[in-house]
């Protein structure tokens, strides 16, 4: 095995005949290979999880919906018994429309208690102007109605008042307290936050949504969490969904689309490592003498395609080991001077930054070593294969 290991790297280091540039333009072929795969993953990643910690950041991270009659104060007594649950806000959402001179913008009016810590907080580091008093709306419906705080609407709700030839719009004059920016869509140009109190007095009766938010201390724990509310609270007139539920169809896409991504980008690995299979021919051309010899001193054919598959490798791994490593060199750079920039109101973030995951690193260096070795295999094959006899009689 030393034998055979020396004459590899000797074959590998050799400076003499028409393989050194061949062997530079493999390794160059599978180490920016194998850069390219790890940045690009990394890119992706990294905008998965800003777009994750974005979400846990302005949502609920479950959300209790009661589609009958149930009691809201019982059941959030019920849902702070459960370990791992940080907070809980109850909610009622009302459907309405806020209007402005000619202006008109529908949304979602969530009934609160603004008394409530929970709401303080995560609605508070949001505020960009105002108080939380009055009616607190999104950054996105005060730009469509062209407005800000201090300024007074008109709450419209569609379906306010029932009369023998149907439903009559009733209104409400409101003043607007304070205006919130979370980057998401559909908070910033839906959401209108009100008074619970007051928000009663003018819904009254009409159509609406009672729940629970639910504030856990792991989000990331949110499934597990979950079923033990489900189990407290045992009820057929509550659904029960945590942030992974409500995100899942975008994240099952997201991840499938890296899988596809990844597999387009190993095709880079596997049009590199023809250069091996290229080198290794060559090679095998150059040592014929070297092979015939080795063979009359009693080297077994498994030895000398153990010397061709150790160059092949060995030019695959060194490949696999500097490409990661400038990788996470150039990750760096990007993640430190931010360097990928994206328009904020289209992406939720103002840059994305580069995540190697340890699966993406274990599955690029399998993959890269694994297709070196097929590429290795077939000129090492041949090459132990070659008959001495013959050699040694036209040498």
């Amino acid at each position: 095995m030393k034998l055979t290991l020396r004459i590899a790297l000797r074959y590998l280091l050799s400076v003499k005949g028409n393989t050194l540039l061949i062997t530079a333009i493999s390794f160059l072929g599978v180490f920016l290979s194998v850069n390219a795969i790890l940045l690009t993953l990394g890119v992706f990643t990294g905008f998965q999880d800003t777009l994750k910690e974005k979400i846990l950041s302005t949502a609920p991270h479950i959300v209790v919906s009661v589609v009958g009659e149930e009691d809201i104060g019982e059941l959030r007594k019920r849902i702070e018994r459960v370990e791992g649950v940080r907070g809980t806000l109850p909610f009622v959402l009302y459907s309405a429309i806020l209007g402005k001179e000619e202006r008109l913008q529908p949304v979602t009016v969530k009934a609160v208690d603004y008394r409530e810590k929970v709401f303080r907080e995560m609605i508070g580091k949001h505020l960009i102007k105002g108080r939380l008093e009055g009616v607190v709306i999104g950054k996105g419906v005060a730009d469509v109605l062209g407005v800000g705080a201090g300024d007074r609407v008109v709450l419209v709700f569609p379906m306010g008042i029932r009369t023998p030839t149907g439903f009559i719009p009733k209104t409400k004059e409101v003043e607007i307290g304070g205006i919130f920016h979370t980057g998401a869509y559909d908070r910033d140009f839906v959401i209108v936050f009100m008074k619970e109190k007051e928000a009663k007095r003018f819904f009254k009766r009409g159509f609406k949504l009672e729940g629970i938010e639910v504030y856990i201390k792991d989000p990331y724990r949110a499934q597990e969490v979950r079923r033990r509310i489900e189990k407290a609270i045992s009820s057929d007139l509550v659904i029960v969904r945590s942030w992974i539920d409500l995100n899942k169809p975008l994240f099952n896409a997201l991840q499938l689309e890296k899988l596809a991504l990844f597999l387009v980008l190993l095709l880079m690995v596997f049009v590199a490592s023809f250069n091996i299979t290229s080198l290794l021919f060559v090679k095998a051309k150059e040592k014929v003498r070297d092979i015939a010899i080795l063979k009359t001193f009693g080297m077994k054919t498994r030895g000398v395609l153990g010397i061709f598959l150790t160059v092949g490798m060995s030019i695959g791994l060194l490949g696999a080991i500097f490409g990661i490593l400038s990788s996470f060199l150039i990750a760096y750079f990007i993640n430190e001077y931010k360097l990928i920039r994206v328009p904020e109101e289209v992406y939720m973030m103002s840059y994305i930054p580069v995540h190697i995951k340890p699966l993406d690193l274990c599955a690029t260096f399998i993959g890269t070593l694994l297709l070196s070795f097929f590429s290795s295999f077939l000129p090492a094959l041949r090459a132990s294969k070659e008959n001495i006899v013959s050699v040694l009689r036209n040498e």
